[in-house]
């Protein structure tokens, strides 16, 4: 049986190296979700959330269809190739195996792309909504950077910032993945 990826950066590496791999062979052509489904790999949770990291991040492009959250096809682009081809730099952001402290950031970071999710769902409007949702890509922009770089100063101040933008609102209801987080951290920076 094969082992599927458990740890985000794994993911997001494997993906794309494999969209390179297929560039190099073919750049026009494009990767659809059954070429990464079919691997065993990822499960369809895993693959939908890190291709739109990737996507965010301008590492891949998406062509998206009526399936949400999945895509259609999706293929690297040059700030994506750039980055594989930056073998130091690609192994520090996405390791192909985490180990130490990397390891331990699993369920961090999977909870931090649930914020994003339901951050976008929340009824805030105008600055206020600018606010959290700026806030909420620059604490995923700190988890994004090797975890033995991360600097908690400004992850707990952003964190605080992002409970100050919800101030009104149930947070239970609009964004319950903060205190799944706030666990985290407090696990984390023990």
């Amino acid at each position: 049986m094969t082992k599927k990826y458990k740890h985000p950066k794994a993911i997001r590496r494997w993906i794309l190296e494999k969209l390179y791999e297929r560039y190099l062979e073919n750049p026009t052509e494009m990767l659809g979700p059954e070429d990464f489904l079919g691997t065993g790999l990822v499960d369809k949770k895993q693959l939908a959330t890190n291709i739109h990291y990737l996507y965010d991040k301008e590492l891949v492009e998406l062509i998206t269809g009526y399936h949400s959250p999945l895509f259609v096809a999706t293929r690297i682009t040059p700030k994506g190739i750039d980055l594989v081809e930056n073998t130091r730099e690609f192994n520090l952001l996405f390791p192909a195996y985490p180990v130490g402290v990397e390891e331990e950031t699993v369920e961090l970071l999977e909870t931090m792309e649930q914020m994003v999710v339901e951050a976008d769902l929340t009824p805030l409007e105008g600055e206020k909504r600018k606010c959290l949702l700026r806030d909420i890509q620059y604490l995923r922009d700190e988890f994004s950077r090797p975890a033995k770089l991360w600097r908690r100063n400004v992850i707990e101040q952003v964190v605080q910032w992002i409970e100050e933008s919800l101030e009104d609102l149930d947070r239970n209801e609009f964004l319950p993945s903060l205190d799944i987080m706030r666990e985290h951290l407090k696990k984390f920076f023990k």
